[in-house]
């Protein structure tokens, strides 16, 4: 048989002016030569979207607005854009949820494997993708991680040989082997996110989608959980798409970097060409500011003397656990007024325990709080609070109101002494300030993860607390916002306020904090300056705590690449 020519199909239609005469049966054979041809010449897309636009049902303003998107198999896509661009909405309309799920209007069409997601039918689609969602416990339905991680496979009718064979390979891929036979309430938040991660994995479906999968995670569990979907993308051929702030480890991995800004993808690129990141990539990536100029108030933060020698805080021999358990044994440490502090160690090491104990959200089974030189051991949270405000880790446990500014007033009307004007101003310019003011009469739960967490954090800002307990405040924020969140707390520091919190993210912590607590299987490891805590680090080979670009023993200034 001829070969096919360098003109599309060519040499069909000559066969087909010259074999006329043999009737139907040549054109079906052409149009199976075709359809091959096809197939050989064109990668069937695993993702296909054309004109989306979906608008909520409670809202005027469309949450996506013409979007045009592909993936193919085995193509890695990483989405940033600004917190409440539409990102996790479009992760929602790729796993089938809108509209079935969220009721609001929807034009244009969405395709997996080549079929639409409304032809699919109920539940269709769990096989095919995987969508790990921003909030994990928003996905976890079961008792104990086993079961947990085993619902899907059980669903999906997977042989039991088979569903223990993948329980494993998913919770050995996130490191999460020792939880098999926790019981789920009792684990952190870190904890709970690399199970959310692990019960999808073990469905091992075509496309994976990961809405912020390390905001919660250690950097250790972090770079354990990118070596998994590097494997599962050149071993299995798995399409990944992971919707992210903290780009600086996930640009390597990715094939396309696409930026989403108020509904819209407005750019796509490749993340490196010859090793060498693009302008678009450089500006998209979540790093600290990175000019002298923006860097400078944190480096004097961690350069100027205590405003006071005499404690704000101080912890003796704290210990303290739930249900039996000791989490936390003889932790002993002051803090000064002043101070950025960050609290640092593995998934499950006890930092939320921490926190939660200083509150008295959970009472010490040994120890003595100093607070302000009074002992604080046995008094009450409410109390307690008047002093201390403490944003949780996940936002979602402390919104109690049904619109934004109310949520922003409420604690400020329960624990502060006086109410007055100036008050329901502050609270005001603390929206406008947080891009939270165009949501003020919007119900809290509507809003993106990282507007949740700004407003938790404008809700204790309001009423003044001398001491912030914050429990991972930066999750969710894109580079302004996350540069207006260490702005405030810089603004509090040289009030004299005093702040603890919980940070995942080194090369924040090296420019923003003076001082770093880190915590391993319940005890301080290390208490000390944040130059001398990065050194022991380095020293203890924790390298995945130290800043990305490595650290030299400079200050962050000197050491950002430039």
């Amino acid at each position: 048989m001829a070969k096919f020519s360098k003109q599309p199909f060519e040499y069909e239609d000559n066969l087909l002016k010259s074999l006329l005469k043999y009737g139907v049966h040549v054109i079906l054979i052409l149009y199976i030569l075709r359809k091959k041809r096809g197939k050989q010449g064109v990668v069937e897309p695993v993702v296909d979207i054309r004109d989306l636009t979906f608008t909520y049902s409670e809202n005027s303003i469309p949450a996506l607005i013409d979007i045009n998107f592909k993936v193919l198999p085995g193509e890695f896509v990483t989405i940033t854009g600004d917190s409440g661009c539409g990102k996790s909405t479009l992760a929602l309309c790729l796993a089938g949820f809108i509209p079935s799920a969220f009721p609001g209007k929807m034009r244009g069409t969405v395709c997996i494997q080549g079929k639409e997601t409304g032809e699919y039918l109920h539940g269709g689609l769990s096989g095919i993708v995987g969508l790990v969602q921003q909030d994990p416990e928003a996905q976890l339905c079961t008792l104990s991680v086993k079961d947990e991680v085993a619902f899907g496979l059980e669903n999906l009718c997977f042989a039991s040989e088979k569903i223990r064979e993948n329980v494993q390979f998913a919770l050995a891929a996130v490191g999460a082997e020792a939880l098999l036979d926790r019981k789920v309430h009792t684990l952190s938040g870190g904890e709970k996110q690399r199970v959310a991660i692990a019960s999808v994995l073990a469905m091992n479906p075509s496309l994976l989608i990961l809405d912020e999968p390390t905001a919660n995670l250690d950097p250790h569990c972090t770079e354990e959980v990118l070596r998994v979907l590097e494997n599962l993308k050149k071993k299995r051929k798995t399409s990944i798409i992971v919707i992210e702030h903290r780009l600086d480890r996930l640009l390597p991995l990715s094939d396309r970097l696409v930026v989403m800004k108020r509904g819209r993808i407005v750019a796509e690129t490749i993340p490196a060409v010859n090793g060498k990141p693009d302008a678009l990539t450089t500006s998209a990536v979540r790093l600290p500011p990175v000019s002298s100029d923006e860097i400078r108030p944190g480096v004097s933060l961690l350069q100027t003397d205590r405003i006071s020698n005499n404690p704000l805080l101080v912890v003796e021999n704290l210990s303290a656990g739930y249900e039996g358990k000791k989490i936390l044994e003889d932790i002993s440490f002051s803090a000064y007024p002043g101070e950025i502090i960050a609290l640092m160690g593995d998934n499950g090491c006890g930092k939320t325990t921490l926190l939660l104990a200083l509150l008295g959200v959970l009472p010490l089974l040994k120890g003595k709080i100093f607070f302000g030189g009074e002992q604080i051991s046995m008094m009450k949270v409410n109390r307690r609070a008047r002093s201390m405000g403490l944003t949780f880790q996940n936002p979602n446990h402390q919104i109690f109101e049904n619109t934004v500014l109310k949520e922003a007033r409420l604690p400020s009307f329960f624990l502060k002494d006086s109410s007055c004007s100036e008050d329901e101003q502050e609270i005001m310019h603390f929206l406008e300030k947080f891009d939270l003011l165009q949501y003020k009469d919007k119900i809290p739960f509507a809003l993106s993860l990282g507007e949740k967490k700004r407003l938790t954090l404008v809700s204790v800002l309001a009423y003044s607390p001398k001491l912030l307990i914050l429990d991972e405040p930066l999750v969710g924020q894109d580079r302004d916002r996350l540069k207006l969140l260490l702005d405030a707390l810089l603004d509090h520091s040289r009030k004299g306020g005093l702040t603890i919190m919980i940070c995942h993210e080194p090369a924040i912590v090296a420019s923003w904090c003076r001082r770093i607590l880190f915590l391993e299987k319940g005890r301080l490891r290390i208490n000390a300056p944040t130059e001398v805590a990065l050194e022991k680090l380095s020293e203890l080979g924790r390298d995945e705590y130290l800043p990305p670009y490595g650290y030299t023993g400079l200050t962050y200034g000197e050491r950002m690449p430039g």
